[in-house]
């Protein structure tokens, strides 16, 4: 695979849809899901795709990687897998040592079923996913740059499985949950060429990326702009979570950073150079809900994460300053019906009791 590759897209709007139609040669029906990897793709995030069994979760991110053009390992986790299948190890040689890296070392790593494998091994990934380093007997060695972690686990599976901790849960950009497909995708599934029982046509996917590529594309996240009353929003929004009643544990400050990160690549992907509120809304559900504890049974994630949305002032729609409309704006879910304009940035300065947002999460 060419991992110095000349990108083979426009710009990151069309490097999107570009995406999805490669990854639909595969795996079809799960175009939101190839959006999202690709946000996390560009935010510097790793991503844990939770789903029942055969919903393609192992092949999505095998198309993903490949669609990437980027260097890709794959580990299948199990009870007994060793820390040192992850990170390597050193072996004297001649008297010599010689360092044998491990899966961790490429660009993608795809680790299936990662809540089957001890905590010994689950934090040898965790220092790989927040240091993107190993240390292997006393030395510590740089991962490849990127480094990109595709994480699965089956959520009805309840023996021999090891719970994630919050710690490593909370270094998950994205917490996807996967779905079986529409029936008509289903039905276009037996249309696809197979080997064996598995649709396998990665090699008719086009590499869009490559390293190098995937290194412009993400400069372009550094260029993006952010206005002080989204960035308030962005901190209201984490603050609130800790404020609701059943919640011991809302968004850390780490989840700040990668809901922004996170709002200013779907902002790129559709085609804007500044991040709106809408794309914190849009991206929030993805981001945040894995990172809250609940401690009262009758309060999920979701409903704590749509209380803390609903009691923020709604914003005052911004326009995007493009000549003209691209199909990449479609990535952000439906505004709401017209509705008085409010002021964001003076509401959220100001001391002035929350006004309810009802719209609904899409």
């Amino acid at each position: 695979m060419a991992l110095l590759m000349e990108a083979a897209y426009e710009s990151l709007a069309d490097l999107r849809e570009r995406a999805k139609a490669e990854v639909a040669k595969v795996v079809l029906g799960q175009d939101r899901a190839v959006e999202l990897m690709l946000v996390a793709a560009l935010a510097r995030g790793h991503i844990l795709l939770e789903g029942p069994p055969g919903s393609a979760k192992t092949l999505l991110g095998r198309a993903v990687a490949h669609m990437l053009g980027a260097s890709f390992k794959r580990i299948q986790f199990t009870p007994d897998t060793t820390p040192q299948e992850l990170t390597g190890q050193t072996v004297i040689k001649g008297g010599e040592p010689t360092f044998y890296p491990g899966a961790v070392f490429a660009n993608v790593l795809l680790a299936d079923e990662i809540n089957r494998t001890p905590p010994r091994s689950q934090a040898a990934l965790l220092e790989a996913m927040q240091e993107r380093q190993v240390t292997v007997d006393g030395r510590a060695h740089r991962l490849p740059d990127p480094f990109l972690v595709i994480a699965t686990q089956n959520p009805f599976e309840h023996e021999g499985v090891f719970v994630l901790p919050e710690a490593q849960l909370d270094r998950f950009l994205f917490k996807l949950e996967l779905h079986y497909p529409d029936a008509e995708f289903e039905l276009g599934m037996l249309n696809l060429p197979h080997n064996g029982i598995a649709p396998d046509m990665l090699g008719e996917v086009k590499p869009l990326l490559g390293v190098v590529g995937l290194d412009r594309a993400r400069d372009e996240l550094n260029t993006t702009t952010v206005s002080e009353a989204v960035g308030r929003y962005v901190v209201t929004l984490a603050r609130r979570t800790r404020e609701i009643p059943g919640v011991e544990l809302g968004v850390s400050s780490r989840g700040i950073m990668h809901l922004m990160s996170a709002a200013k690549a779907n902002a790129r992907l559709c085609g804007r150079d500044h991040v709106t509120v809408t794309d914190v809304r849009d991206m929030a559900p993805y981001v945040l809900r894995h990172r809250l504890i609940i401690t009262d049974p009758s309060v999920s994630p979701d409903g704590a994460l749509q209380q803390a949305l609903d009691s923020i002032p709604a914003p005052v729609p911004t326009a995007v300053p493009s000549a003209e409309p691209t199909a990449a704006t479609t990535l952000a879910p439906p505004s709401p019906a017209p509705a008085p304009a409010l002021d964001v940035e003076s509401m959220l300065l100001s001391d002035a009791p929350p006004v309810t947002n009802t719209d609904p999460i899409d």
